[in-house]
């Protein structure tokens, strides 16, 4: 079990690993919002996009910020980071799968929800041809623990750690899932 971080040293680690971040809104009163201020904000992330960083010194300013509340910690999809947004059932059959259990890749999850979130090494695979999986484009902010919106949290199904700290590749996962989809059909 991972033990509960703070926001600040959660983007830390994620940097470390080489997972560009950036400080996002918190859930408030039923919209995002400004940690600083609990002012609605229009986006989840409180900073472009383009500005992903792994750079400890900056990644600790955008965390220092004081205000109520700690900002949540995204990641976006792009040229060191990609995902699959999974639906719950495959996410089980993957999770079963021997391959999958001896070279995981982090799985992100929101309970209550029926769907998770595979983070791999690009490069991404230009086609996916699966009902269960779909590739998620460059540029899409995802949350990371222990960020949480409103009450429901972002939890892991695989930590970093028990994938050793490692992505798996984008065109691996695509194989797994693409094969499993070929014995269903």
């Amino acid at each position: 079990m991972t033990p509960v971080r703070s926001h600040p040293q959660a983007a830390l680690d994620y940097a470390a690993l080489g997972w560009p971040v950036i400080p996002g809104a918190i859930w408030h009163n039923g919209r995002f919002a400004n940690p600083v201020d609990e002012q609605p904000v229009t986006s989840p992330c409180l900073r472009p996009v383009e500005e992903t960083t792994t750079d400890a010194v900056l990644v600790r300013e955008w965390w220092s910020v004081p205000g109520p509340h700690e900002p949540n910690v995204f990641t976006v999809t792009g040229s060191s980071l990609g995902a699959f947004m999974v639906a719950e059932s495959l996410v089980m059959a993957l999770a079963e799968n021997p391959w999958f259990a001896a070279f995981p890749t982090p799985v992100l999850s929101f309970p209550n929800m029926p769907i998770a979130y595979f983070l791999v090494r690009p490069p991404m695979p230009s086609v996916l041809l699966s009902a269960g999986a779909r590739v998620l484009d460059a540029g899409v902010p995802l949350p990371l623990p222990p960020s949480a919106l409103e009450t429901t949290p972002v939890i892991w199904l695989v930590t970093p750690e028990q994938a050793g700290n490692m992505l798996m590749p984008g065109d691996v996962l695509a194989d797994l899932i693409q094969s499993y989809d070929r014995k269903t059909a």
